[in-house]
């Protein structure tokens, strides 16, 4: 993968293959210009636009060029390799965010499954806190302390984190269909 860079403060994010083969799933009998792209296709093209420099992020990654063999590169071609990547990466945004949806949905049950366990778990830790020195009191409330910490982590977990990270997923998909892509013989 090579970065292309521009003097306008634009970037250029680059994915070569060896073959045009390579960008398609190899199990997808659709026209070209309707068929998925490969694991490792997606994946080159979504690393090379987040393989803008950080002085470019502002506008992130302004096109995509997409370098193939140059006898592979037949009239038509072109266009059904952009449109196959614009379709690939717009519907690859939709499903991130249906994920996106039922992690919050999941998370929503995660937290109000943890304040029915915290609740009576803080009320526990209120009782055994009345009887310190008390061996087995102290050794509950710290076993409950440690039973409230695992239960509040896993709704943050999914509410916050794995949202954030799919959120920020389904944002490079979105822009990956909407910029200008090229498709160019490689050098």
């Amino acid at each position: 993968m090579v970065m292309e860079h521009d003097n306008d403060a634009s970037a250029s994010g680059t994915a070569s293959f060896k073959s045009v083969a390579q960008i398609y799933d190899g199990d997808d009998p659709s026209p070209e210009e309707r068929r998925d792209l490969s694991d490792r296709a997606e994946d080159r093209i979504f690393h090379a636009v987040l393989a803008v420099p950080k002085g470019f992020r502002g506008g992130q990654c302004r096109d995509l060029v997409i370098r193939v063999p140059a006898q592979e590169l037949t009239p038509g071609r072109e266009a059904a390799i952009r449109s196959a990547i614009r379709s690939h990466f717009r519907h690859r945004a939709e499903e991130v965010q249906q994920d996106m949806n039922l992690t919050q949905r999941i998370g929503l049950r995660e937290f109000r499954l943890t304040v029915a366990v915290c609740v009576p778990s803080f009320i526990g830790i209120a009782v055994c806190s009345q009887f310190k020195g008390d061996a087995l009191a102290e050794v509950v409330e710290n076993v409950l302390v440690i039973f409230c910490w695992v239960t509040i982590w896993q709704p943050f977990q999914s509410l916050v984190f794995d949202r954030w990270t799919q959120k920020e997923t389904a944002k490079v998909y979105r822009k990956i269909a909407e910029m200008e892509i090229r498709v160019l013989p490689a050098e």
